[in-house]
């Protein structure tokens, strides 16, 4: 098994107030668990070389998770999708006499397309600024492809023991991206124009920071061979000079928030600066500077991604008469029970819980603080407190289109969302709207996310975008 070096981005996440809870009065006296500081990474099998860029399965810490290897070969043609007729819709007061705009994104792993827990082609075509784009009736968007030959990227993982009653994964092997070692860890360079200039844990902060030698994400920007990023310059910089955009899509903090929920320990003052009222938002102003028209995006809340389903609490209060799950907060020992909200990722400690629950039994155990996102916890981290409203404040200040993921995945997450075209959108595990990392979409997912988009377009400038029928899509791309 390969080895994974996870690249914790919480410091964008670093701007919330605390609400740590206290241990209750009279809780019982008990011994310390065992703190999990283990390196998040599989071992190493002699002979393998290392994976040097992150997964972003949330469970890969955990190597009793991954069962197995495999091969893929993608299932989807792309081709069959992109080559039919191209339409000129009516694009509204985006550009003045029917001109086509010229687009150009900047996000994460959910704009870059990462699925299945890593950077790959097949999930790459499918990434929604492409959808939007030929809606758009634009041609030429480009995104930096991986190679053929390293079509599964930075790692594909695959849902292994279907009738299992946990989820397990199968690593993908064969078609890996060429990696150099080295800081940063290097991948095969895209050269020309781009247009889609999204990557894992990059945003539009990742395109305005400075060059930085140490930072992994740096490996993703690199590949972007025909733009000049140096420590004399910035990604934004280099394609401001090379190219003019009249539209641009901004997808941030998704990530960011992601990776701070997965790899924190606990989600309080000590990993905040209190002080702060809003999340920052310059690096988005640089962005649309000249005035260019676009989109921008809330986060959904923690609760609604995927993996947050893959071992849910309420099934537990439904099964046990009451739950008292001790952890430890520095040297305070705390109680997490029945009548509290309170939320369980998805690691080896949790699935013994639910793998030792028996019907009609109290549950009673100890977990680790990286284990559990407590009700103080939940109110910290709530996207609505802080990061939504900053992303709203700034779509008004700009007069930009706004896509509300935040209540998208919530009626994702409640089972009421359903296509205009009659098709209901599933995020339970192997559902069709999460691929299997709990965290991107799949292909339709991706198709759901960009009708999204042209809707908010639609509205805000009187543009007339069609919409994809996403069974259709679906019909055509598995025609492989």
């Amino acid at each position: 098994m390969k080895k994974y070096v996870f690249t914790g981005v919480a410091c964008l996440f670093l701007l919330f107030v605390s609400c740590a809870q206290d241990a209750p009065k009279g809780s019982p006296p008990v011994e310390p668990v065992d703190e999990q500081n283990d390196p998040p990474g599989t071992p190493t099998t002699p002979g393998e070389p290392e994976r040097l860029l992150p997964s972003q399965l949330p469970t890969i810490s955990d190597p009793m998770f991954i069962t197995g290897t495999t091969t893929y070969e993608s299932k989807y043609d792309a081709g069959r999708w992109f080559s039919r007729p191209l339409e000129k819709p009516y694009l509204g007061t985006i550009t003045k006499n029917g001109e086509v705009p010229v687009v150009v994104s900047f996000g994460g792993g959910l704009t870059a397309g990462v699925s299945n827990g890593g950077l790959n082609r097949e999930a790459q075509q499918f990434a929604y600024p492409n959808l939007v784009a030929r809606q758009m009736g634009i041609a030429d968007f480009k995104t930096p492809l991986l190679n053929e030959d390293e079509a599964n990227g930075t790692g594909i993982f695959l849902y292994g023991e279907p009738n299992g009653d946990f989820p397990r994964w199968l690593e993908v092997t064969n078609d890996l991206a060429h990696l150099e070692p080295g800081e940063p860890v290097k991948m095969t360079p895209f050269p020309g124009l781009i247009h889609n200039f999204a990557f894992p844990n990059g945003g539009t902060i990742g395109a305005s920071y400075p060059y930085c030698p140490d930072c992994k994400s740096q490996a993703y920007s690199s590949r972007f061979s025909s733009y000049k990023i140096t420590k004399d310059t910035t990604l934004l910089k280099s394609i401001q000079q090379k190219q003019k955009y009249d539209f641009v899509i901004m997808e941030d903090f998704y990530d960011a928030f992601a990776n701070w929920i997965i790899n924190q320990p606990r989600l309080d003052e000590r990993f905040s600066l209190a002080n702060y009222a809003s999340v920052p938002t310059y690096a988005m102003d640089g962005i649309v500077s000249k005035g260019q028209k676009g989109v921008v995006f809330t986060i959904p809340h923690f609760k609604h991604w995927g993996f947050m389903k893959w071992y849910d609490v309420e099934v537990l209060k439904k099964m046990v008469p009451s739950i008292s799950m001790v952890y430890w907060i520095t040297n305070s020992a705390v109680v997490a029970n029945h009548t509290q909200e309170f939320y369980l990722k998805p690691t080896k400690y949790t699935e013994g819980v639910f793998g030792t629950a028996e019907k009609g039994k109290p549950i009673q155990g100890q977990i680790n603080d990286m284990d559990i996102i407590d009700q103080g916890e939940a109110w910290f981290a709530d996207p609505e407190r802080v990061v939504n409203p900053s992303v709203r404040k700034f779509a008004d200040k700009y007069n930009l289109a706004l896509v509300d993921l935040h209540a998208i995945y919530k009626r994702i997450n409640d089972g009421v969302y359903v296509t205009d075209n009659g098709l209901k959108i599933d995020g339970s595990i192997k559902g069709n709207f999460f691929s299997s990392d709990g965290i991107y979409p799949t292909p339709l997912g991706q198709a759901v996310i960009a009708n999204e988009v042209v809707k908010a377009i639609n509205l805000k400038y009187d543009a007339k975008i069609p919409l994809i029928n996403v069974s259709e899509f679906i019909e055509v791309i598995s025609s492989k």
